[in-house]
C-alpha cells in the first residue's frame, strides 16, 4: 500500500526559501507566484486532509465488523470445544472459514482505504511538483522564468509549462530543468512561446 506524507506538499515552499537572494525581479516575481500557489497548496492539503478522513471512515466499519465476527467465532469455537469428538472438529472447521471470510473482508476494506490515501497523496504531490519546477526555474541563471508559469495535472500526472520566455534556447532550457525536476511517473509538455522582450 502507497503512503504520501502530507509535509510533501512543503518541499518546494522550503526550496523556495533558500534561493530568496537574487535581482528585485526574481524576489517578486517569486513572491508573486509563491502568494498565487499557496491557494492550490492550501486546497492540496485540506483535500489530502479530507481524503485521509474519509479513508479512515471507510475503514473503521469493516474493522468493527471483523471484530464482531471474530468475536462471535471465539464464542462458537467454546461451545464446541465442549462438544466431543466429530461435534468439536466441525466447530473448528466452521470458526476457521469464518474467519478466513472475516479476514479477506478486512483486508478489502483495507485496500480501499489505501486507495483514497493514495489520491489525497497524488494532490498533495502534485502541488509539490509545480513549486519544485517553478523554484528550479527560478533559481536557474539562463531562463528568464518570470513570464513562465507551471501548473500540474494530478490525474494524468502532466507538469504543463506556459507563457512566455524570450528565445528558443530558453524554451529548450525550461523543459530540460522541468525534466529534471519532476517525479519519476510525471511528464512535462512545453507550451511556452517564444517573445522578445520589448
Amino acid at each position: 500500500m502507497r503512503r504520501y506524507p502530507l509535509w510533501v506538499g512543503t518541499i518546494g515552499l522550503a526550496v523556495l526559501a533558500m534561493i530568496t537572494q537574487g535581482c528585485d525581479d526574481t524576489a517578486k516575481g517569486m513572491k508573486k507566484d509563491a502568494e498565487e500557489a499557496k491557494p492550490y497548496v492550501d486546497a492540496a492539503a485540506e483535500k489530502a486532509k479530507e481524503k485521509l478522513a474519509e479513508a479512515a471512515d471507510a475503514a473503521k466499519p469493516a474493522a468493527e465488523e471483523a471484530g464482531e465476527k471474530l468475536k462471535e467465532l471465539g464464542d462458537k469455537a467454546v461451545e464446541g470445544a465442549k462438544d466431543l469428538g466429530d461435534k468439536a472438529e466441525d466447530a473448528a472447521d466452521k470458526a476457521e472459514d469464518k474467519t478466513e471470510r472475516g479476514a479477506e473482508k478486512a483486508e478489502r476494506g483495507a485496500e480501499k482505504a489505501g486507495d483514497k490515501a493514495a489520491d489525497a497523496g497524488d494532490s498533495v504531490s502534485a502541488a509539490a511538483q509545480t513549486t519544485m519546477v517553478k523554484a528550479a526555474l527560478m533559481a536557474d541563471k539562463d531562463v528568464d522564468a518570470s513570464g513562465i508559469d507551471v501548473d500540474t495535472e494530478a490525474a494524468t500526472r502532466t507538469v504543463m509549462l506556459k507563457g512566455t520566455v524570450p528565445t528558443a534556447a530558453q524554451k529548450t532550457t525550461a523543459e530540460r530543468i522541468a525534466k529534471a525536476k519532476v517525479s519519476k511517473g510525471y511528464s512535462v509538455h512545453n507550451m511556452l512561446t517564444v517573445a522578445p522582450r520589448s
